[in-house]
């Protein structure tokens, strides 16, 4: 931090890696199976969907998830799934992304980073708050 306490400024995640600290593992939005009308009518779980904004005609359709995930090769996917199925939520927050690499604080598969990630700004208010929450300047 500066003398008055303000983060520096910074333009890209050279050595910096605080929007992985919290994520535990890179959050795709996969695909979801197409709903029956049934389905939407008598399935609490998808009944909050829709209170959370998706459209029955969303559900019917199903989501096709994002390209990203389709993209990804299939020993990533193995690899994603697994630790996903493994994961316990233990730290503060989540936990480092397992695709963080310690050494570098980059991005190990930065070319099939998810949405999210890709929509996460270097030097973005969320990631000064970031930032300040790790002590990271």
């Amino acid at each position: 931090m500066n003398k008055t306490g303000e983060l520096p400024l910074i333009l890209d995640c050279s050595n910096c890696g605080v929007c992985c600290f919290h994520m535990g593992y890179p959050a795709f939005m996969l695909p979801r199976a197409k709903a029956t009308a049934e389905e939407i009518d008598q399935a609490p779980h998808l009944q909050q969907l829709l209170a959370n904004g998706w459209t029955r005609q969303e559900l019917l359709d199903g989501h096709p998830g994002e390209s990203h995930w389709h993209n990804l090769p299939e020993p990533l996917k193995n690899e994603w799934n697994e630790f996903v199925a493994g994961y316990k939520k233990t730290e503060e927050l989540d936990g480092k992304c397992f695709w963080l690499d310690p050494e570098t604080n980059l991005c190990k598969h930065h070319e099939f980073r998810p949405n999210v990630c890709r929509d996460f700004e270097a030097g973005s208010s969320e990631c000064r708050q970031w930032r300040r929450h790790f002590s990271i300047d």
